[in-house]
């Protein structure tokens, strides 16, 4: 509806106390049952193409159940922020909203708040509490707040390395993200030590709240050119989470890397292997879109990325306590297309089986993963990768292809449903499984080179005794 700014002053009075947390206690306990989610998307708060509501209808009309939006360095609180409609003409971020996304905003929600100025017509952007009492329902679908802390270090002055973090379920600004724009620009420091500060702000806000459900993850390492490397999460044991999959973000060139490759899942394993040499815990693995545009919205731009990758949590209940708690017992998979049946580990043998129902005209091959105790976690040498714009020459580690070995490979026929398992070995320093189907991935390397050309699951990695931090509460 079309109003003046003291009509709308009016309605919106007691909209800016905060974001209103007590519509994210949704969900009731039961039997633990698989919920899907989304931890990674955006909207016009900051650099995305669409308004909130349209990015959690697209979400919550999907089928997903819990769904976070995480804008750089923005929390979507201000609740008299308005953005005119007009063509987007280029730049970063777009700082209008596409006159067809706008239609098919008043379409979707008559209720919308706009208002003209002489030739020019603004559309209020609704607050992440506003979202959440719209489309929060008990036991069926969840919406957090997110935020994804975005650094770019200057190494030297004029090129770059970016860091990219998302923490959900606190309804503030860390200092690092309030105090700057849509991206901190940083001289002095390494990505090493931008993880562990931005961890150790989260972890301040969340105390200062009263440590309410949360988690903390490393987003799309190899965004822009490898800028993540695992050292830096190495040197971070504290870090639970990172992306395996993101498919929403252009990353960097594998042409100058060996055919065994530098890719997530390497990554991964150079990381867990180190871990568990060390006694320190998982680190566990997490799929997103990365979503900027979405379909039915009205955005001229193809929604490349929707759809794509998620994870299934298994959770008692649908709240931000108990899915959280599923994700760091390591009780949740991630997918790049495939979802699981059932995933067990059976810490008495540790035996680790896996299942994927059957789908008309697809086959799976299952394969389990490992790195053995005597295999050195040193990089066996480095490729140095030259200077591309303003993203600055590398030199980027390669692992042994004894890190993160495939150890049992189990395939099956066309239509057929995948059941397999595998027992660590004594010499097994963990064990996790990714199951590759031969179906075309949604959007294969439509802008990411290293998305798997089909759709994939990882499920996370177990070890010997356990896998599970019962009583283990930090992130």
């Amino acid at each position: 509806m079309s109003l003046t700014r003291r009509e709308f002053a009016g309605l919106v009075a007691g909209a800016a106390a905060g974001f209103g947390l007590k519509g994210l206690a949704a969900g009731s306990s039961g039997s633990p049952r698989w919920y899907k989610g989304m931890l990674h998307a955006h909207t016009c708060w900051s650099d995305g193409y669409v308004l909130p509501e349209q990015a959690v209808a697209a979400y919550k009309n999907g089928g997903y159940d819990f769904f976070s939006i995480t804008d750089h360095n923005r929390l979507g609180t201000d609740s008299d922020r308005w953005m005119e409609v007009a063509e987007v003409t280029g730049g970063w971020p777009p700082t209008t909203i596409e006159p067809s996304v706008f239609e098919a905003y008043l379409t979707a929600f008559p209720d919308a708040r706009w208002r003209t100025e002489g030739d020019k017509t603004y559309v209020r952007m609704s607050t992440m509490a506003e979202v959440a009492e719209r489309f929060n329902e008990e036991g069926r679908f969840l919406f957090m707040p997110g935020c994804e802390v975005t650094t770019r270090i200057g190494i030297p002055d004029n090129a770059a390395c970016d860091v990219h973090m998302n923490y959900i379920g606190l309804d503030a600004l860390i200092p690092r993200a309030a105090k700057s724009g849509l991206m901190e620009k940083l001289t002095g420091t390494t990505a090493a030590a931008v993880i562990r500060e931005t961890r150790d702000q989260v972890g301040r806000l969340a105390a200062k709240k009263g440590n309410p459900p949360h988690i903390f993850f490393v987003n799309h390492p190899h965004w822009r050119y490898y800028d993540v490397l695992p050292a830096d999460i190495i040197a971070n044991p504290d870090i639970r989470f990172f992306e395996v999959c993101n498919t929403g973000s252009a990353w960097a060139p594998e042409d100058s890397m060996p055919k065994d490759g530098f890719d997530n899942d390497r990554f991964w394993d150079a990381v867990n292997a180190t871990r568990c040499k060390r006694g320190e815990r998982l680190l566990y693995g997490i799929g997103t879109d990365d979503t900027h545009m979405y379909p039915d919205s009205g955005t001229s731009r193809c929604p490349i990325t929707y759809g794509d990758a998620w994870i299934g949590v298994r959770s008692a209940a649908l709240t931000p306590a108990a899915l959280f708690a599923a994700m760091k017992n390591g009780d949740f998979y991630a997918s790049g297309g495939v979802d699981f049946e059932d995933v067990r580990f059976d810490r008495s043998t540790g035996t680790l089986s896996v299942s994927v129902p059957a789908k008309a005209g697809v086959a799976y091959t299952v394969k389990f993963i490992t790195t053995k105790s005597g295999v050195s976690v040193d990089p066996v040498r480095t490729v140095e990768l030259p200077q591309q714009d303003d993203r600055p020459a590398r030199s980027v580690p390669v692992y042994s292809e004894a890190v993160g070995a495939v150890v049992r490979t189990v395939s099956f026929g066309s239509g057929e449903a995948a059941s397999a398992s595998y027992t660590l070995a004594a010499d097994d320093l963990y064990v996790r499984a990714r199951v590759e189907s031969n179906e075309p991935a949604t959007y294969p390397n439509a802008i990411n080179k290293m998305h798997p050309p089909t759709k994939v699951a990882w499920t996370q990695p177990y070890r010997h005794g356990h896998n599970r931090y019962v009583h283990d509460v930090s992130i």
